[in-house]
């Protein structure tokens, strides 16, 4: 309840005698958590994320026990306390979220493997697929053969992508674009250690990987805490949280990526708090979220602003510690000096408790519980007009990382994968050749943009078309998704340079115009009943606005 508003927790606190009105602040709450599916003698059964991807509460099989000595969870035996049975609630999502990836790791074995991505919900599909990686390739360096080991992660690939081009709901094409975009880094992971030839498990360059440890002992599945599946990464031991994340996509792991993951892990590890460091659109927030999704802890986001006091931080810092959860705190050099010093103490106080293992801990004259998962992350941008440094006593509780402009040609050919295509590599350089092009040769104005934001919106747009259209060529999609995103934006000055520009990268291509019967028909019937002239021009800037409420929204 921390990280909602006064009003949102009287409406809760409110609606005590009917449970299923808290439905709509779930969301708040839990991370990947939108719905829970009630009986009709209010007995909850299951949740849902919101993509409608279920989880189901197996009471009978985790053995769960309630406070009250029921085994389902039911408000109405918490006499409509509202905190205690969403806590029931918390602690049945861990252990059905565990139980479930027990039961994958069992089923992997005894199905083909693309049967079992498309049976299993889209996050115990990426903990298994990780586990099983790591166990692939420490098999494979003991006998030898990693190199062969990188050829069939190149054909299970292929595959996967074959996947992604067929009939799929809308649940599975995302959990599976997540899964390729760890594929991909698998398998050129899997090819770098073919290529330095390495031998021995104990290799820096194998331990420099993120490995999934999972064991048997159903600790997670039975009791709720983590335990059953591990995270390591150089000499950093993370316990994998089992927090329902939902299903969503992943972010595409560079090697600034990694070495953002080792430094934030090795932070964890010395019960230190991460701070990456750049300019904006490299990354710092979405790394630090990622890795949140990567050991399945909540990761509460938070915009810092010059009118932060050092009270509204308390109750931020109370609401970490007592919930276990990561907050990301960005552009946290624009608070000022005097709150930072007390930002400092209050950061200090948590992780000395934290040092001390305690359950129990003082914080600003008020005893608080405290979850040994939580972190404070921060982000900073040095381009930032006011103060870039932080006070002495506050460096010191973080580990900086410098982030730096990342590959968007890497970045986009992953992504690109996940969206089906074959010849990804080829189209990603088009991609940003032509942002490149269009910095040096096009008029300078505001509302260019042509950083990592440009190229995402880009590609979301092709892995659209490649659904829609899929029977057109791959540079036909692309030139298509360039010019639908970009030409919108251009003044008319620049409109003739860019299309030369295009059609120097793409020679011979031409886009076929899109089929828009049914929007033309709609456009005519509203402007008949606006009483508005229906011109062409008008006609076409009305559905350059659509394309681009398709693609950012």
């Amino acid at each position: 309840f921390f990280f909602l508003s006064n009003d949102e927790l009287l409406e809760i606190l409110a609606e005590t005698k009917d449970p299923t009105k808290v439905q709509p602040h779930l969301k708040k709450c839990f991370d990947g958590m939108a719905k829970l599916e009630f009986q009709s003698n209010l007995d909850i059964t299951s949740c849902f994320d919101a993509m409608k991807e279920k989880v189901p509460f197996d009471y009978e099989e985790v053995g769960h026990i309630t406070r009250q000595g029921k085994n389902m969870i039911n408000p109405k035996d918490s006499g409509g306390n509202v905190e205690l049975w969403l806590v029931e609630v918390e602690i049945m999502m861990r252990k059905s979220l565990a139980n479930l990836i027990d039961k994958a790791m069992i089923d992997y074995a005894e199905q083909p493997r693309l049967d079992w991505i498309c049976k299993w919900q889209g996050q115990v599909v990426l903990a298994g697929n990780q586990t099983m990686w790591t166990r692939y390739v420490e098999d494979a360096i003991e006998k030898g053969a990693v190199v062969e080991l990188g050829h069939t992660l190149q054909d299970e690939l292929m595959k996967t992508v074959k996947l992604v081009r067929g009939e799929l709901s809308k649940a599975q094409r995302t959990s599976i674009g997540a899964l390729v975009v760890l594929d991909v880094h698998n398998r050129d992971s899997c090819q770098e250690l073919g290529k330095l030839k390495i031998d021995r498990c104990t290799d820096f360059d194998w331990l420099a990987q993120m490995r999934y440890y999972h064991y048997a002992d159903r600790i997670s599945a039975l009791e709720g805490i983590p335990g059953s599946l591990q995270c390591r990464m150089i000499n950093a031991n993370v316990l994998y949280a089992y927090e329902y994340l939902g299903n969503n996509g992943r972010l595409v792991i560079t090697p600034l990526t990694d070495r953002c993951y080792r430094t934030l892990l090795g932070a964890i590890q010395l019960n230190l708090g991460g701070a990456p460091e750049g300019p904006a659109g490299t990354g710092k927030t979405e790394t630090t979220k990622d890795l949140a999704k990567a050991i399945a802890i909540q990761c509460v986001v938070f915009n810092c602003s010059d009118s932060m006091d050092y009270k509204a931080m308390g109750k931020f810092f109370m609401g970490l510690a007592s919930s276990g959860a990561w907050a990301c705190f960005d552009e946290f050099n624009r608070i000022l000096l005097e709150v930072l010093s007390v930002v400092a103490q209050q950061v200090l106080c948590i992780q000395r408790a934290k040092a001390q293992n305690k359950t129990l801990f003082l914080f600003e004259g008020t005893e608080l519980g405290l979850k040994m998962t939580c972190c404070p992350f921060i982000t900073m941008n040095p381009g930032y007009a006011g103060r870039a440094e932080l006070p002495d006593n506050l460096k010191v509780l973080f580990r900086t990382v410098a982030m730096m402009v990342p590959d968007y040609a890497m970045i986009g050919e992953i992504i690109l994968y996940s969206f089906g295509y074959e010849d990804a590599k080829a189209m990603s350089v088009k991609i940003v050749t032509t942002y490149k092009l269009c910095s040096e040769q096009l008029s300078s104005q505001s509302h260019y943009d042509y950083g990592m934001r440009a190229v995402v919106a880009v590609l979301r747009a092709a892995g659209n078309i490649k659904r829609t259209d899929g029977h057109l060529s791959e540079d036909t999609l692309i030139l298509r998704s360039i010019i639908d995103v970009n030409l919108c934006k251009f003044l008319a000055p620049d409109v003739p340079l860019f299309h030369g520009i295009v059609s120097d990268l793409f020679p011979g291509v031409t886009v076929p115009p899109p089929d828009r019967s049914n929007f033309n028909s709609a456009f005519n019937d509203v402007c008949t009943v606006r009483n508005i002239v229906s011109s062409e021009y008008l006609r076409e800037k009305v559905v350059q606005t659509y394309d681009m409420m398709v693609v950012r929204h």
